[in-house]
């Protein structure tokens, strides 16, 4: 039990390995956006310190393709610089979603790629409740 990643408002279809979160690009050199929610799934915990940073598992580092922004009445606030941390608020409660954005911009390049080593990295601190 932990702090989760959802790809919609109801924290039903969360992200996983077998369910990444996923952009395409029809345009070479594009940006997409993509709303999320963080939330806690266990009553028996509460986070703070909460961060959200893209990072790229393997070379060459890309995650600069990815900017993240707080959620401002369903909207995207600023965007941070590419491949910056987004502080969260703290999470105290339970199977509530706090939204964000995540906006993913491909350089523009010769052919067709797959990219799926980009991941977004959640820190935070954990306590009991």
């Amino acid at each position: 039990m932990a702090l989760k990643i959802s790809k919609n408002a109801g924290l039903t279809d969360i992200v996983a390995d077998a369910n990444p979160i996923t952009t395409e690009h029809p345009i070479t050199g594009s940006a997409v956006e993509v709303r999320l929610w963080l939330f806690n799934d266990s009553a028996n915990k509460r986070y703070t310190t909460i961060a959200l940073q893209p990072t790229d598992i393997t070379s060459p580092d890309d995650s600069g393709w990815v900017q993240l922004a707080p959620d401002v009445a369903g909207v995207p606030g600023a965007y941070l610089a590419g491949g910056a941390a987004l502080s969260m608020a703290d999470i105290s409660d339970s199977g509530i979603g706090k939204p964000y954005w995540v906006k993913v911009t491909t350089p523009s390049v010769a052919d067709s790629q797959n990219k799926a080593d980009i991941k977004l990295t959640v820190t935070a601190k954990e306590y009991a409740v």
